[in-house]
């Protein structure tokens, strides 16, 4: 799934992805660490602990 949005933003002529996941789910950001993301910040929004993460991207 990481890979088609990465595809779609490239096409669309994007320079990076950003996402957020619940800061409680570990699993969900060793896998986006994994697959090239790295966290920019960490945020409480509505009472949920967030964490942004982006990846830049290359030329498709």
């Amino acid at each position: 799934m990481l890979e088609f949005a990465e595809r779609a933003a490239i096409e669309r002529g994007y320079s990076a992805v950003t996402l957020y996941t619940n800061e409680a789910m570990t699993e969900n950001i060793t896998r986006y660490t994994r697959a090239g993301y790295e966290e920019t910040h960490r945020a409480e929004e509505k009472g949920l602990r967030r964490v942004y993460m982006r990846k830049p991207l290359g030329k498709a």
